[in-house]
């Protein structure tokens, strides 16, 4: 199980928001791209909001919602229950439910997506499930919004 803070200035990292957090320890995990402010790997289940300032990678069980400002990478093993809210969103694992990327979502094999999208800017590779509405009007419109969105229910073909 990891949970960290990958920072280089530790005094910014004692503090962010009022609120203590965790730093990673010589010899942690760090994500598996290498470039995540903040990483939960396996075996992690967490349960409640999670607001991340920075980048973030998330390789664990998720029941809430994610809040990001940076980039998002949800990662193969992990499965989101809950809705995600970001800037730039990827993702590989499984979400079940709504996700609406401000700038732009990218869904790579073998991403599973149960839920309403959207995004100005749309990349779903060959081999991903997404089921759900799909909305890319500019500014990423609310997910509630649906009415101007299409019905999607696909298997790309590998």
């Amino acid at each position: 199980m990891s949970f960290g803070k990958l920072r280089e200035d530790a005094k910014e990292a004692e503090k962010i928001g009022g609120q203590p957090v965790l730093q990673t320890v010589p010899g942690g995990s760090t994500s598996a791209s290498g470039r995540a402010d903040a990483f939960l790997g396996k075996g992690t289940k967490v349960v409640g909001t999670l607001n991340f300032s920075g980048s973030a990678e998330i390789d664990c069980q998720v029941e809430g919602e994610i809040n990001a400002r940076e980039l998002l990478t949800v990662s193969d093993a992990a499965v989101v229950n809950g809705k995600v809210l970001g800037t730039e969103i990827i993702v590989r694992g499984t979400v079940n439910g709504d996700i609406i990327a401000s700038k732009r979502l990218t869904l790579k094999k073998p991403a599973r997506v149960i839920g309403n999208i959207s995004s100005p800017n749309l990349v779903i590779e060959e081999g991903v499930l997404f089921e759900g509405k799909c909305s890319m009007a500019t500014g990423a419109a609310s997910s509630s919004d649906t009415s101007k969105g299409a019905t999607k229910s696909a298997v790309a073909s590998a």
